[in-house]
């Protein structure tokens, strides 16, 4: 029993040592087959983004998805994480997947709460989707985190009055107007301006009467927003793809 037990030691000492002198001897070829691995898969990534996004650009959502569902289950990066799930979720909200699109935005902004990209878009999806009371919470994020961004403000202010608020609508919408008289946007201070005017008209009429008016502008919010405020490029610098 002695004996056997001084055979294993001395083998388990054995395999140890080789162990080590494997790891040492071929550490380099180790190192250069980890960098050479990961450099693919940024590679990889990188041309499903490229892919992605030009199936996105031409209207092609079903295809787009299902790239974007297998990037965002890939990506370790924080920047991409944010980008990847914000067009997943837009995506699953413009082929009529609702649900899955507040899931998919409820996520990431409760992973990234201090992003106003984020917030944004969560708050779009459930605005979209005419749950007006719910979306009050991430527009106010928005206002906070951004407090000179009057269309946060405007998508705020809507919300307000699609739960019947019509007060607190115009407060909010009045605090953009401001916004934009003093960045001289002379469009959306004139159409706050307009809305304003026009929250107050409705009060004479039952809710359904405003209904297609609110959806409307709604829309203009959430294309303006995707259009001429949120910068994909602070998501998709090269380092962002390769780290």
């Amino acid at each position: 029993c002695s004996k056997g037990h001084i055979f294993f030691v001395n083998q388990t000492k054995n395999f140890q040592n080789y162990k080590g002198n494997f790891i040492l001897t071929h550490f380099p070829f180790l190192l250069f087959l980890n960098t050479f691995v990961a450099s693919a898969l940024a590679k990889d990534f990188k041309e499903s983004l490229k892919l992605a996004q030009a199936l996105d650009d031409d209207g092609f959502l079903d295809e787009a998805l299902e790239i974007w569902k297998e990037l965002s289950t890939t990506t370790t990066n924080s920047n991409l994480d944010i980008y990847v799930s914000l067009k997943l979720g837009t995506t699953y909200l413009k082929l009529k997947q609702s649900h899955k699109s507040i899931n998919t935005l409820k996520a990431i902004s409760e992973s990234h709460p201090d992003s106003f990209d984020a917030n944004f878009h969560f708050a779009n999806s459930l605005s979209a989707t005419k749950n007006f009371s719910a979306a009050i919470k991430p527009y106010s994020i928005t206002t906070t985190l951004k407090p000179d961004e009057g269309l946060s403000y405007v998508g705020l202010g809507l919300s307000f009055f699609g739960v019947g608020d019509s007060k607190k609508a115009i407060a909010a919408i009045l605090k953009a107007n401001l916004l934009f008289k003093k960045k001289k946007n002379i469009a959306w201070h004139r159409d706050t301006r307009v809305m304003i005017s026009q929250i107050r008209s409705f009060s004479k009429f039952p809710p359904h009467f405003s209904s297609l008016w609110l959806n409307n502008n709604l829309k203009v919010v959430h294309d303006t927003y995707e259009k001429a405020i949120f910068n994909s490029n602070q998501y998709l610098s090269p380092g962002s793809i390769y780290n």
